[in-house]
């Protein structure tokens, strides 16, 4: 009988964060490319830069999968912050920390990308524990991964004191992702249908559910 070896799930580090680029860059890249002329390897840097800019905030936590020392899944995590001030939005300003990088890249597709981003950028309220992405190695989906760091987000919710539930968003084409979602105990609170975002991210449906403790 083969035994899978253990996935562990651990706040990223600073040698994780090229590996992390290349995931979200496999599972988003269709999304934040759409209109913005960004090639794969613009898309990687952009995505590597912005998280940085995400844990400088303090008002959120990176984490990954490992699996014998290679990073295998990632997903984010938002909160409001200690003051009870909501989390802020990605901003145009957030760009000018990348000067040097964004004239290589070019104004026009960086405020693309950063448009895009807060677009899709929520704000917890109050007791919300958010999952703002989920990334897995396209070798290993299918494999668990996915469920393996869902339920570890569930247990911290659990052990947050003042954490009352867990929220994400997905679109309503991945239907693979709704499923695991409903499996492991979200609920749809709300769908809805936006023309902008279809016109930004080829989408028009998006779901945001819910998962109470």
């Amino acid at each position: 009988m083969n035994i899978r070896p253990a996935i562990q799930v651990e706040r990223m580090k600073e040698e994780h964060k090229v590996a992390v680029s290349e995931l979200l860059l496999q599972g988003f890249c269709s999304k934040l490319q759409l209109g913005t002329g960004l090639n794969n390897a613009q898309l990687q840097w952009m995505l590597e830069r912005f998280l940085v800019l995400d844990e400088q905030r303090g008002e959120g936590q990176r984490m990954v999968a490992v699996q014998e020392g290679s990073v295998i899944g990632s997903l984010s995590l938002q909160f409001q912050s200690r003051s009870g001030e909501p989390r802020r939005s990605t901003t145009v300003m957030d760009l000018l920390s990348m000067w040097k990088g964004i004239r290589e890249v070019g104004w026009r597709k960086a405020l693309g990308f950063a448009v895009r981003l807060a677009c899709l950028s929520h704000r917890p309220g109050c007791g919300e524990l958010y999952i703002a992405d989920v990334s897995v190695h396209e070798k290993f989906r299918g494999a668990g991964v996915g469920k393996t760091m869902l339920e570890w987000v569930l247990r911290e919710a659990a052990s947050r004191p003042g954490i009352r539930y867990a929220s994400l968003h997905v679109s309503g084409s991945n239907v693979g992702a709704k499923r695991l979602y409903d499996r492991m105990g979200f609920r749809t609170l709300k769908a809805q249908r936006s023309t902008i975002m279809k016109w930004l991210f080829g989408e028009q449906e998006w779901n945001y559910m819910i998962q109470e403790r």
